[in-house]
């Protein structure tokens, strides 16, 4: 560990140390919300520090110890879910996509832990398919009228903030969803009763109705239509911050065994001496170890701006799991003793069974781990209609199966940081309407990525948005991946396209790779209002320039794909297209080895022209 690691950490531990008398020692008999306990965390700065530290890795890392050191000395396990709640929720979702103006009415009173926040995404037929959600926002004027019931909103019966997510369109897309933050002060607002749950006694769960309730548009977080895009950041931290909680417990938990297998003696020995015994505590480490371990790895990876959605999901399910284990073997350890209620053991198992349910479902996540990895998702449909392509407008096009439970792929990795750095540049601050973000990002990407096919990456890392960005240059397909991906990043419904065509501008050596004039050309079909236009961000200005053709010009309202050729000819598109929605590496690369096999190589790099003339 890096010494600035070291001293973050024993800064955030100190922090929480300070406070374990103010914590009890006892485990919760009653389902009261510990407010004076919370007050009591929040003196510790940890909400703070995950939204202002002086860097990101400051934030995860000082808020992950505090918290994994809260695990180990809180035995109210209700109260540390609602202070990781709190911290995903809210204070995340608006230090990453708050407005300005709405992080200076919020933020403050709530990094202070003087507001307490929630989230609200499952309703009682939208758990785990969250984009059945029936939940509208519908837009009046300057204001959003929000109408529809959420289930298990933690937090909620004690929330004054709540992030809300609604459907702004009813589309059946991943872009049909925004997120608000609704007062629980407004008008329409109507907060059930605590429900009695297993575990988790003392964080408060409840259910919220919104009946007409007005809301204004400043009050959304993030873009419009980009609600999932938040949820899944939100989710992303939600689970760090929840399991490391529960790995600080796992400690507890073996610490408190390794004494009862010492002390408790039976037959003439303490009952460590037998071997069942010693294997339960032995598994114990090493699944403590083993989720430690991870946690912290992929804390490394998100620090590092990695994509994660891989790893998150594997935590979820080992760590979740583990502690339950670990929950279950402590309980057995102590016999008889464990199961008398006021040792709190069986408490421990209640609370632990909660975890491969929330933050998404154990199912769910190794649903999301085998689509990751390649392993199809499609569901058998209706005879007359393929299992893996859902045929649409079949005289011109084949559009592949769209997988809703993802907002981004491993490709279209626009939650990276350098993704994200490209799209703030291009966007400036001036506020933007779908339109003119479409068309700065087109001209943005055309003249970011230089237009170069020889020796340029086509490797799995090399077709990533994020790579692509600071690589700067590619062909065609880097190009539409970093435009379908800087548009997904703010909310707007983008995909790739592939077509083959004649009449492309190249050179001998270039038509030699690709075995003749028929080019596979890929460009996008990006939503703007109703409309799905399509563009292709190919030629930037000095390309244009060295050809004497004039660049592709966008404007939103029509298509830009017929680049000029020669004569007053254009490229001209044959068969149907083939579009997608969610790009996988394996699909793409598939299609370009299909058509121009000489270009996929072992080492993932275009061939090098044959000669030195080659202008591409």
């Amino acid at each position: 560990m890096h010494p600035q690691d070291k001293q973050i950490a024993k800064q955030a531990r100190a922090s929480i140390d300070a406070i374990a008398r103010a914590l009890d020692a006892e485990y919760p008999t009653g389902s009261e919300f510990p407010r004076e306990k919370w007050l009591a965390v929040s003196s510790t700065g940890v909400f703070r520090r995950a939204a202002n530290a002086e860097s990101k890795r400051d934030a995860i890392l000082s808020t992950m110890t505090a918290l994994e050191r809260l695990g180990e000395v809180c035995k109210d396990s209700g109260l540390t879910f609602s202070v990781a709640t709190h911290l995903a929720s809210t204070i995340t979702a608006l230090d990453k996509f708050g407005s300005p103006e709405l992080k200076a009415r919020y933020m403050e009173e709530l990094v202070a832990g003087q507001l307490i926040g929630a989230h609200a995404i499952s309703e009682p037929n939208a758990g785990s398919d969250a984009l059945s959600m029936t939940t509208t926002a519908l837009e009046d004027g300057d204001d959003f009228i929000i109408n529809g019931h959420k289930a298990f909103v933690t937090n909620g019966s004690v929330a004054d903030v709540i992030v809300v997510y609604a459907k702004t369109s009813q589309a059946a897309t991943a872009d049909c969803v925004s997120a608000f933050l609704v007062d629980t002060r407004s008008s329409g607002v109507h907060l059930g009763p605590t429900m009695e749950k297993v575990g988790l006694s003392t964080s408060p769960l409840c259910e919220l109705t919104l009946d007409n309730c007005r809301i204004p548009k400043e009050n959304m977080v993030g873009r419009r239509g980009a609600g999932f895009f938040v949820l899944s950041h939100v989710m992303q931290r939600e689970i760090l911050y929840s399991f490391i909680i529960s790995v600080g417990e796992m400690q507890r938990r073996l610490q408190r065994c390794v004494r009862y297998a010492n002390s408790r003696r039976q037959f003439g020995s303490s009952i460590g001496a037998f071997q069942s015994v010693a294997n339960k505590t032995a598994d114990m480490k090493i699944r403590y170890e083993l989720s430690r371990q991870w946690l912290y790895y992929v804390a490394e990876r998100m620090i590092a701006n990695k994509d994660v959605t891989t790893d998150v999901a594997i935590a979820k399910v080992f760590v979740s799991e583990n502690a339950l284990a670990t929950s279950v073997d402590a309980l057995h350890i102590h016999g008889g003793y464990g199961y008398i209620a006021s040792n709190g053991l069986g408490t421990e198992v209640c609370n632990a069974l909660a975890g491969p349910i929330y933050s998404g479902t154990n199912e769910i996540q190794r649903g999301r781990i085998a689509a990751m990895i390649g392993v199809s998702q499609s569901k058998t449909k209706p005879t007359g209609v393929s299992t893996d392509q859902e045929v649409v407008r079949p005289e011109t096009r084949i559009v592949h199966q769209v997988d809703i439970e993802r907002t981004h792929s491993e490709l279209l990795d626009f939650m990276h940081d350098d993704v994200q750095n490209f799209v703030s540049a291009a966007l400036g601050d001036e506020p933007l309407d779908e339109r003119d973000t479409a068309v700065k990002l087109y001209y943005a990407v055309r003249d970011k990525i230089a237009y170069e096919v020889f020796n340029t990456d086509i490797s799995n890392t090399g077709l990533r948005a994020s790579k692509i960005v600071n690589d700067r240059r590619g062909f065609c397909l880097h190009k539409a991946l970093l435009y379908a991906a800087a548009c997904r990043s703010q909310g707007l419904p983008c995909r790739l396209v592939a077509s083959r065509v004649t009449n492309h501008i190249a050179t001998p050596e270039l038509q030699d790779l690709v075995g003749g004039d028929v080019f596979l050309h890929w460009y996008n079909e990006v939503k703007v209002g109703d409309a799905w236009l399509q563009v292709s961000p190919v030629f930037n200005k000095l390309l244009c320039k060295l050809y004497g053709i004039e660049p592709l010009e966008f404007d939103g309202y029509s298509s830009a794909i017929h680049q000029p050729f020669s004569g007053g000819a254009a490229m001209n598109y044959l068969d149907d297209p083939v579009v997608f929605t969610n790009p996988r590496y394996a699909e793409l690369i598939e299609l370009v080895n299909t058509y121009h096999p000489n270009m996929v190589t072992p080492v993932g790099r275009v061939p090098q022209a044959k000669s030195s003339k080659a202008a591409l």
